[in-house]
């Protein structure tokens, strides 16, 4: 794990946990939080990544979910047996994490099942939230799934976003994507005033010179869909 800035946190993704997990971050501090916590079979490696910082499961107070998908949520089952932490996300993607929707979870590109996982709190666009020291505004952000949302803060006048998968994440009816909504959504970001951001996927940092790639990645999005993508779980010869 790494520090990013002051007390944020990288936790799980890429060279932290499992292969398949989304980028986890945790706002230390009295009561600790999460920004979202990966997948059911990453678990144990967020685990001890959170104890080298200082922190068992059982002192997370609330892990605030980017959307409700299988690789950046389903470990809240795991923490849940060790933790009173509250588990929050937009009300576009709850039924899908109560129900254990395999489909909509996307947990079908992993061959693995969503456990169902009780909804403790809704967040919506415009709300601000107390974070540790740090106030993040919740930006409803749909189109990678209908209940994504992107938290934007400042930290000594540095402009963050974290956009979960809002920025370079998959497509797929299965899930619920919607291309309309995301260039609305993409839209919306770049009327912030911003410097970095971290992304769901890839090695979890701030990424510099963000106003330009988020500008690019709009303009990427939709130009052409790729249909031959590889699920997680199969290997191939070819």
């Amino acid at each position: 794990m790494g520090r990013l800035i002051e007390n944020l946190y990288a936790v799980a993704g890429s060279g932290l946990t499992h292969e398949w997990d989304a980028s986890a971050y945790l706002v230390a501090g009295d009561e600790p939080v999460l920004i979202d916590c990966g997948s059911t079979v990453g678990y144990t490696k967020l685990k001890a990544n959170l104890q080298q910082i200082g922190y068992a499961p059982k002192d997370i107070r609330k892990v605030i979910a980017t959307h409700g998908h299988w690789d950046h949520v389903s470990g809240m089952a795991l923490l849940r047996e060790e933790s009173d932490a509250e588990f929050l996300i937009h009300e576009a993607d709850r039924r899908q994490v109560e129900s254990g929707d395999t489909d909509k979870t996307a947990a079908f590109l992993y061959n693995e099942p969503f456990p169902k996982i009780a909804v403790d709190g809704l967040i919506q666009d415009g709300e601000t939230l107390r974070l540790g020291d740090y106030d993040f505004e919740v930006i409803h952000t749909p189109g990678h799934s209908l209940g994504s949302v992107s938290l934007y803060t400042r930290i000594h006048d540095l402009g963050i976003l974290i956009v979960g998968d809002t920025v370079w994440g998959g497509f797929h009816p299965r899930i619920g994507s919607d291309i309309d909504k995301w260039e609305q959504s993409l839209d919306r970001l770049l009327e912030l005033d911003f410097d970095v951001f971290t992304w769901g996927h890839g090695q979890p940092c701030l990424i510099p010179e963000a106003k330009v790639r988020i500008q690019e990645a709009r303009r990427q999005l939709g130009v052409y869909f790729h249909p031959w993508f590889k699920p997680f779980y199969r290997k191939f010869t070819y």
